[in-house]
């Protein structure tokens, strides 16, 4: 699914605006932050599809990535009569960070759960 969403992404930004007659009109800024929380939680559950425990370090890592891509994004776009503007990028940041946030939380509650129960375990075996 990430792939499939990501080359999408990509796309749709490097393609001429089309003119949809009769749309409503949302600001730009909340279509940027809304595609890049879907890519967000797209690239955490992707890691977290190879059944290993994401370290405490995975939260950073995800957000430079997605963070560098989205500024790559934003500036290629001016090669192909589309604007290239720092507002954006802010907006595609905080729709990382909306995604990752809650995400991380959810990793840290787990550990920790399955932290005590271990714990819980190994005291009742002494």
């Amino acid at each position: 699914m990430l792939p499939a969403y990501w080359i999408y992404l990509f796309c749709s930004t490097h393609f001429p605006k089309p003119k949809i007659p009769g749309s409503v009109s949302v600001g730009d800024w909340v279509l940027h932050l809304c595609a890049f929380v879907v890519l967000a939680f797209l690239f955490w559950r992707f890691a977290e599809s190879f059944n290993r425990t994401l370290s405490n370090r995975f939260v950073w890592i995800a957000f430079v990535v997605l963070g560098v891509y989205a500024a790559l994004d934003e500036y290629l776009q001016q090669f192909v009569n589309r604007s290239t503007s720092l507002s954006d990028w802010l907006a595609d940041l905080a729709g990382i960070a909306i995604a990752l946030i809650p995400l991380e939380l959810h990793r840290r509650l787990t550990q920790s759960a399955i932290r005590s129960k271990m714990g819980a375990r190994l005291n009742r075996r002494e």
